[in-house]
């Protein structure tokens, strides 16, 4: 498959998914908090976690009060910013690559990869799921997401495409349903795998304000977003 040519050293801002998410309203900011709400959902209760993608460091430093937690990134700009803006002694962001942790023994007892896989060839993403489990402790748990291309998603990319300034043409190059996500991380070695669907339209509701928004994403959890839920999220054990 062949590679992005997208550049997200200099073509996202330093910050610009983060400043989405600060304005705290709106239908973007709706979509990044019922994410990062379902994520921590599902993560249990870990003392030392890892952001592996963490962008501006919008999750570790709104989402792990209290945890000690370490966000990694390719884009300097990125962490730079999400150093500035959420970096405290138990709060840390770096460039370091997470080969780099594995040689140095860094162990987690829980990683999380948000809206990351996607913009990887399959061969890459499937390697970096691989890297990742060895980071973790043996009672460990991976938690990732990443777009349902088996739902509404490939029409909500659309519209993001036309009315954002940064498109995901050309970042989102391997597209996941179900059953390719689960042939990943077992090709990458985890066991105990569970894939369930996450955010359907209660992000929208959120044109609506904030309570109807949080209103519709409680009932669309109680019945599984019916299976086609605009995220798929994983559980995995290394």
């Amino acid at each position: 498959m062949k590679e992005a040519a997208f550049d997200y050293e200099t073509e996202i801002p330093a910050g610009f998914y983060d400043r989405i998410y600060r304005r705290r309203r709106g239908i973007r900011y709706s979509w990044h908090d019922l994410k990062f709400r379902s994520v921590v959902e599902h993560l249990g209760r870990p003392n030392r976690v890892l952001d592996v993608g963490c962008g501006p460091g919008t999750f570790i430093g709104n989402y792990l009060d209290g945890v000690e937690s370490l966000g990694v990134d390719l884009s300097a700009a990125q962490i730079a910013y999400a150093d500035e803006t959420y970096g405290t002694p138990g709060h840390r962001f770096s460039t370091q690559s997470v080969g780099t942790l594995g040689m140095a023994g860094e162990r987690f007892d829980a990683v999380t990869m948000i809206e990351l896989i996607e913009h990887l060839p399959a061969d890459e993403a499937i390697r970096l799921l691989s890297d990742v489990r060895r980071l973790l402790t043996p009672d460990g748990l991976l938690v990732v997401t990443t777009p349902n291309y088996a739902s509404l998603w490939p029409l909500i990319e659309i519209g993001v495409n036309a009315l954002s300034p940064v498109s995901y043409i050309d970042q989102h190059i391997n597209k996941y349903r179900r059953g390719l996500f689960a042939s990943h991380l077992a090709e990458a070695g985890y066991r105990n795998v569970k894939i369930r669907t996450v955010l359907g339209l209660a992000p929208f509701a959120a044109a609506f304000g904030p309570r109807a928004a949080n209103a519709l994403h409680e009932l669309e959890s109680a019945v599984g977003h019916l299976g086609v839920g605009n995220l798929l999220l994983a559980t995995a054990r290394p």
